[in-house]
């Protein structure tokens, strides 16, 4: 929904649209933060967004692209001609401009890359050339750096002249005569010390970077450890190619997390699992193969299962009271503690060396909860059937449906990530299939186990 001061706006901007009103549309547009302007373009039909971008500055319009949904940047720019296509990504940051450019047909990019400034042109395809989710397909080239050898007050100077070219300045870094990366020095430390003092003597030389070809992932779990505002990329022979910000980790986190969302969710496509942006087929083939596996897998399972003690239900009906209460309680179980452990694995927050350490405290925190469920349980059994061996089976198999749930999602994540396959999946429906069988089986188990002390059975 938009905000009250926005859909005024929003209205406003129909209306003169209808009329045709253009310089007013822009007008009200670029008195805007881009963030509310991209909102309010945002619920305009194509043909309108694409008559605002056909005439709006590049340099405002450029603003405004960049804080829309990746998706919605690449429907508005498939509906624009090369030229104001190219326009609008000379005024944007090479990196944000090379993701674009991504997501575009390879005919078209390469129009557009043809008709753009061949200084920026060539800096695009120089990040184009590293892998999309990499830090060198992350990074900004355009990173401000000083030499080593330099004073701190023709530093400062230097720093005049290249600061208004450059899209951030958080940390200036200093480089040698082969542009390799040998330190990094504050700005406040720069500005306090003596004019005559080499950068060598108040840079710190133990500098935190990654090379191009480093996960991006990964380069946003190094910023968020140190506390970074800008972390420098280079190649295998240390030269310093550009920097990632701040922003852009933002942005990936972002990303990563509703991707890992989507997945505990069991969805197989992000993008085509939002049911308010993609088109409804896409939607029903996105989510539905997930729940085809859920349901013919539940059928198989839990059918072979129920058959194979379908004697145990002749004698003692009642157990099928408690049924979906086993794989309820089980499916919960795992799912909290997987959803712990993908969550760590995913900030980096996870160590091998203590997993062992992290399953036993699932474990005791498993028995406390499965006694007090299992105390509460035996006795809503008992008043309830007023019956001790039914009371005895729901106590005793939920203590081990809890212990094994616990250890199962702990481990699944942990064994998919040592694998290499995403420790998010192990969440999804899969999950919750397998802990359904675990659970019906320990039950059944325990209430033939039991059953066979009581006289009469």
């Amino acid at each position: 929904m938009l905000e009250e001061r926005n859909e005024i706006i929003l209205k406003t901007v129909n209306r003169l649209l209808t009329e045709d009103k253009m310089s007013k549309v822009i007008t009200i547009l670029g008195r805007l933060h881009p963030a509310d302007a991209a909102e309010i373009v945002g619920w305009l039909d194509e043909e309108k967004k694409k008559k605002i971008f056909e005439v709006w500055a590049p340099d405002q319009s450029a603003n405004t692209l960049l804080e829309m949904q990746e998706e919605d940047q690449v429907d508005i720019v498939e509906n624009l001609s090369i030229s104001v296509i190219s326009e609008i990504l000379n005024e944007m940051p090479s990196d944000d401009a090379a993701d674009l450019i991504a997501d575009l047909s390879e005919q078209m990019s390469e129009k557009v890359l043809e008709s753009m400034d061949p200084e920026v042109a060539a800096e695009i395809k120089g990040l184009l050339k590293h892998g999309e989710e990499t830090a060198g397909g992350l990074m900004n080239p355009d990173v401000v750096t000083l030499k080593k050898g330099m004073g701190a007050q023709e530093a400062i100077d230097e720093l005049r002249k290249k600061a208004p070219e450059a899209e951030n300045i958080y940390y200036v870094f200093v480089v040698n005569d082969e542009n390799q990366l040998v330190g990094v020095v504050s700005l406040r430390d720069l500005i306090i010390a003596s004019p005559n003092t080499a950068l060598k003597e108040i840079m710190n030389p133990d500098v935190v970077y990654v090379e191009a070809g480093t996960d991006q992932e990964e380069a946003a779990k190094i910023i968020s450890k140190y506390d970074l505002l800008a972390l420098p990329v280079v190649d295998r022979e240390n030269k310093l190619l550009g920097i990632i910000t701040i922003d852009d980790v933002l942005d990936v986190v972002e990303d990563e997390t509703t991707e890992d969302m989507y997945k505990l969710a069991g969805t197989i496509d992000v993008d085509e699992s939002d049911v308010m942006r993609s088109p409804f087929s896409r939607v029903v083939r996105a989510r539905f193969p997930w729940l085809a596996i859920a349901l013919v897998g539940e059928v198989l399972i839990v059918g072979a299962i129920a058959e194979r003690f379908d004697y145990l239900l002749a004698v003692l009906p009642a157990l099928a009271i408690y049924w979906a209460c086993m794989t309820s309680v089980g499916g919960n179980v795992s799912f909290q503690a997987s959803t712990v452990v993908v969550r760590d694995l995913a900030i980096g927050h996870f160590d091998s060396k203590t997993a062992l350490i992290r399953i036993l405290k699932e474990m005791r925190l498993a028995i406390t909860m499965g006694i007090i469920t299992a105390t509460a349980l035996f006795l809503i059994a008992l008043v309830w059937q007023k019956y001790l061996p039914l009371a005895t089976i729901v106590a005793i198999a939920n203590i081990f449906i809890i212990l094994s749930g616990a250890l199962t999602g702990t481990i699944v994540p942990i064994l998919f990530n040592s694998l290499g396959i995403d420790s998010a999946i192990s969440s999804s429906p899969f999950l919750a299939l397998v802990m359904d069988a675990i659970s019906l089986l320990i039950y059944f188990y325990i209430a033939a186990l039991i059953l066979k002390v009581f006289p009469g059975f």
